[in-house]
């Protein structure tokens, strides 16, 4: 295998005690302190909304979409996209973006991910040798288009 196939780029980001790596190919964008409209009748995680790039776009409380103790929603947008689909996901912080050897990862223990949106958890890539948890962004884009609310699309 060459480098390039065993190493990708991620950002990592935080949602209560967790880390969450989002290959950068899936990040479109990193908002930091976003204006959400509010959502009436919103189900649950739906945090609200946010204009992003002429469509308003559902955002979604990062601790209801990885299935943890929901508590304040985050203060930082992720606009997440796979393919023509785009959500915002809500996380405590952006802490780093980091290389990560898929050489490292290991399979997501059994019954901790019901919903598939963890592609496995990564040994040691964090310089506390922490753990960090992959993402499949198609997969949560998925679970989250079963509880968006109906979009606006705007030809601003």
């Amino acid at each position: 295998m060459t480098r390039a196939t065993l190493e990708e780029l991620h950002v990592v980001a935080r949602v209560g005690g967790e880390r969450f790596a989002f290959a950068v190919a899936d990040v479109e964008e990193v908002i930091d302190a976003p204006l959400l409209e509010w959502v009436p009748s919103a189900p649950l995680g739906v945090a609200g909304q946010l204009r992003h790039r002429q469509q308003t776009l559902s955002a979604f409380d990062g601790a209801w979409a990885f299935g943890l103790p929901v508590g304040r929603v985050g203060g930082t947008a992720l606009v997440l996209r796979a393919g023509d689909a785009r959500t915002v996901l809500m996380v405590d912080d952006v802490e780093d973006l980091a290389v990560l050897d898929v050489r490292t990862v290991r399979p997501v223990p059994a019954g901790a991910d019901v919903d598939g949106v963890l592609a496995g958890v990564c040994i040691g890539a964090r310089a506390d040798g922490g753990l960090v948890n992959l993402v499949r962004v198609g997969a949560l884009l998925g679970r989250t288009a079963e509880r968006a609310p109906p979009r606006e699309e705007n030809s601003e």
